[in-house]
Order: C-alpha cells, then sequence, then structure tokens
C-alpha cells in the first residue's frame, strides 16, 4: 500500500487549536533546519500509529504516537547544522552530540503544557531492548512501550530513506535488519507486527538529501564546496557518480586538465596561482553553463552534464587559458551511458586508461 494512502491532513488526530498550531510551528522549523529530518518525522509518525492500531491499542494511544512520532526528533533544532547535516557517517564524538536531542526534545516538550504528555515518550525513542541504548540505558519493558513502537517506526524509515553518504534499503532488506535486531534492538514481541505492516507498503520514501533550495545549496557549501574556487568538491562528485546509474541524472561529463601549473605557481607565485585557479572555475561554469562543476586533483576540473553536450573544444580551450598562455589544457569527454563509471575512483581509473584527449600542446 503506498504510503500516501495513509496521510489525510484532513484526518490528523489532533485535540486542539493550540496543538496544531504548536506542532505546526516544530515541523515547519525542523523542515527548514534539514529537508531529511522533517519528511522522516511525518512518516514515523504514519509508522508508528499504523503499527499501534494493528496491536489494537486505543484511539488516544494511536493519536499519541502520531504526535510523538511529529515531534520525536524536535531536539534537533539544538544541534550543529555542522552535524546534522554532515553528509557522511559521524565520529564518535559527533555522535555523542546527536545522542542529546531525545533529551533537548523532552526539555523543550516541558515548557509546553498541551505536549508534555509525550516527553517521556520521545525521551526513550533511541532506547535499546537490550539495555544499549540511549539516553538512559533502559532495557526490555522498563522502556515505555510507545517508546517501543516509536522505535521501530524511526529505524525502519532511517533504513528506507536516502541519505548522501548511503543508499536507502528495500523493504525486505530492511525488515530482515529488523527480525535481526528482535530482542537486541527491538522488543521481541512487536518485531512480526511491525514487519507485517511494512511488509504492507508498496514502496518507501523517495526523499533525498541533495541541496534543492538556495538556502540548502548554502548549508551544503560547508561540506562540499571547494574553499578556493566555489566549485564543488570530488567528495560531492563521488555522490553523484554513485547516484547516476540509479537516478541517470547526468549523460556525460568532461575532465578538463589545467597543465603546468607547477610551474606556472613557480614563475609566478602561489598566489597568482590561486587567482588563476579562481578565474578558470568561473570561465568554467559560464562556458559550460553549468553548476555541477567539481575540482579534482587539485588543478583539475569535471563539468557533469544532464544532457549530452557538443562543444567546440578549440573554442573552449582558447578561452579558458586567454591570458595564461604559459597554461596547457586538455579536454577529455566521457558518455556516462556507456562507460561503467560508478563512483569517482572507477572514473579516476577510466581517465588514467585513456588517452588525453583534445590537448593544446
Amino acid at each position: 500500500m503506498p504510503l500516501n494512502n495513509f496521510i489525510d491532513t484532513k484526518k490528523m488526530p489532533f485535540n486542539s487549536t493550540i496543538e496544531v498550531e504548536i506542532i505546526e510551528m516544530f515541523t515547519s522549523i525542523v523542515d527548514d533546519k534539514d529537508i531529511y529530518t522533517g519528511g522522516h518525522s511525518k512518516r514515523v509518525a504514519i509508522y508508528a500509529s499504523k503499527i499501534a492500531e494493528k496491536i489494537n491499542l486505543s484511539q488516544t494511544e494511536q493519536e499519541d504516537l502520531f504526535y510523538a512520532g511529529l515531534l520525536h526528533d524536535i531536539g534537533k533544532i539544538l544541534t550543529p547544522e555542522s552535524i546534522l547535516l554532515k553528509p557522511a557517517r559521524l565520529k564518535t564524538s559527533e555522535f555523542n552530540i546527536i545522542k542529546q536531542h531525545p533529551v533537548d526534545s523532552e526539555k523543550m516538550l516541558d515548557y509546553l503544557t498541551p505536549l508534555k504528555k509525550h516527553k517521556k515518550v520521545i525521551r526513550h525513542h533511541h532506547e535499546r531492548y537490550d539495555g544499549k541504548g540511549y539516553p538512559d540505558g533502559l532495557s526490555g519493558e522498563d522502556i515505555p512501550f510507545l517508546s517501543r513502537i516509536l522505535s521501530l517506526a524511526d529505524a525502519f524509515d532511517a533504513m528506507t530513506t536516502n541519505r548522501i553518504y548511503k543508499r536507502k534499503k528495500n523493504i525486505e532488506k530492511a525488515t530482515d535488519e529488523i527480525k535481526k535486531q528482535s530482542g537486541l534492538q527491538f522488543d521481541p514481541l512487536l518485531v512480526p507486527v511491525a514487519i507485517e505492516f511494512f511488509n504492507s507498503l508498496s514502496k518507501t520514501s523517495d526523499c533525498v538529501q541533495e541541496p534543492k533550495t538556495h538556502i540548502d545549496v548554502e548549508r551544503f557549501a560547508y561540506f562540499f564546496k571547494d574553499a578556493l574556487t566555489g566549485v564543488y568538491s570530488a567528495k560531492y562528485l563521488d555522490y553523484f557518480l554513485q547516484e547516476n546509474p540509479h537516478n541517470q541524472q547526468f549523460k556525460c561529463c568532461y575532465f578538463i586538465q589545467i597543465h603546468n601549473m607547477h610551474f606556472y605557481n613557480k614563475n609566478y607565485g602561489w598566489e597568482q596561482g590561486n587567482s588563476t585557479l579562481i578565474e578558470i572555475a568561473l570561465r568554467i561554469k559560464a562556458l559550460f553553463h553549468s553548476s555541477f562543476v567539481f575540482r579534482v586533483f587539485g588543478d583539475d576540473f569535471v563539468v557533469l552534464n544532464p544532457l549530452h553536450v557538443e562543444i567546440d573544444t578549440e573554442n573552449i580551450r582558447y578561452k579558458l587559458r586567454a591570458g595564461f598562455e604559459s597554461l596547457r589544457i586538455s579536454l577529455t569527454h566521457i558518455d556516462l551511458e556507456c562507460e561503467t563509471i560508478k563512483n569517482w575512483k572507477s572514473l579516476e581509473s577510466h581517465l588514467m586508461e585513456q588517452p588525453l584527449q583534445n590537448k593544446d600542446l
């Protein structure tokens, strides 16, 4: 069953106008903070309330789980963006900061009388059945029952949603992982019911962590923009290349190699060399009409193209090196539909094997 079949905003179980307004405020802030986290909270709310329905919990308990799902990550409002939006696995020190968010969520709800009843459930949604969770290391039935349901919904959505550092699992692989964690991370009595519900879904979220708005782009620039030239880094190129076999966003790419930069820096100084790279990066963006420009190998660039782009290579080379005659430039075109390019390493290997094309000698 598609997830959208569960969503009917006119029938959302809110008890009062003030609750609606407060929850809408929090979910809006979380959405704006991180589009992944915002959509995640809504899906967890639906999953948790549906599991509660399957085990015949009361309407009130179903509603409580829905609220708790919407609010369970509001503590991340206080999490530094450098950690919350980090497009890679967290270091131990960073994860320890993330682990504070259930406590922060509880503290925030403690100021709001209509929502205080949800704070205990939210505080304990990262506890584990075996006692190895956080923040309090509760185990078994000491973990609030609704928190144990919320934990299942939260984990399933995390596994079935794309993150920039990992592709999502399909429903079968996610439920297999939940089975393996029965009695460890999850309540073994709840696992079969949750899996039955998850298996009833025909698809899961297609949410991605790519920046979509100007604000998103600026937030991601912290991680992915090359500090010198302002284009993207090889790390971000690797992400797009890994995704491309699945979404076919790009048809081809150009590798633009700048030769003699070492001698250029030696003759004119590093500061002039840096200024030259900045200027060449600006020219590449303008000449290729693309925002998908990446700096690689220090002195070189890759341009990803959504369409096959026919270019006048002689004209492009001339315009790129105008004013920098001591530099040499080569362009290599790669058809991403024909070549097996799965990540930056495979592109690098491919480039090493190919003779340089259109080298300006």
